[in-house]
């Protein structure tokens, strides 16, 4: 599946996994994740489910901001484990590919692994990371991203991990010099975390708060 915005990707997410309950392999490409220098978004849509209250009191922009601190916070279930898989290295190969100095063919081999060794365990504690990699693809002066998830509550996390992964490959093309390139998101188990009754009420919800039921498809 593909769409052109970040808020019509999670309503195709929202509506693929209330039509099976739980999809494996969950998969959507945001063709334009950037406009310029504005994250490309329905504002209504977004404005709605910031807005929206889940049933523990947690609403919308609470997990965004979640899903922000976890790739960006140095506390962040990701961003240790970020920099432990190879992070400085992407950023030197692409910065090198993009002045010619390093050699195009590593393109192919700029795939960070967020699960390690260290994550199989019979333990209920710690939890192995949800998203488990990273991989970047550059092309031409544009820069594209793709991140697999083990699992992924598409009601609760979707929304947030999309703009979360827009913001870091902005930050990296910011770094290196490409150009913000798609945004593919895969599941290999999608499911919701709240209620199908309240994933059915949000979808809704976004529905009329979107510019014309599309929001941006």
């Amino acid at each position: 599946m593909s769409c052109r915005s970040v808020s019509a990707a999670y309503l195709r997410l929202l509506e693929g996994v209330l039509a099976s309950d739980v999809a494996l392999v969950q998969s959507i490409e945001v063709l334009s994740p950037w406009v310029g220098d504005e994250l490309n978004e329905d504002h209504g849509v977004r404005a709605a489910f910031d807005a929206y209250a889940f049933p523990d009191g947690r609403n919308g922009a609470w997990w965004i901001e979640d899903r922000m601190h976890a790739l960006f916070h140095e506390k962040g279930e990701y961003a240790a484990r970020l920099e432990r898989s190879g992070y400085g290295y992407v950023m030197e190969a692409l910065g090198g590919m993009k002045a010619g100095t390093h050699p195009s063919w590593n393109r192919n081999r700029l795939v960070l692994s967020l699960f390690t060794k260290d994550d199989f365990h019979r333990s209920r504690a710690p939890t192995p990371p949800c998203m488990v990699n990273l991989a970047f693809y550059p092309v031409g002066d544009t820069l594209s991203l793709v991140a697999c998830f083990r699992a992924q509550y598409v009601d609760a996390k979707a929304y947030g991990n999309l703009v979360s992964l827009a913001v870091l490959l902005k930050k990296v093309c910011a770094s290196t010099g490409f150009k913000p390139g798609s945004l593919g998101n895969v599941a290999l188990k999608a499911i919701l975390k709240y209620p199908r009754s309240t994933a059915v009420q949000l979808r809704l919800v976004l529905l009329k708060a979107s510019n014309n039921g599309k929001a941006g498809a």
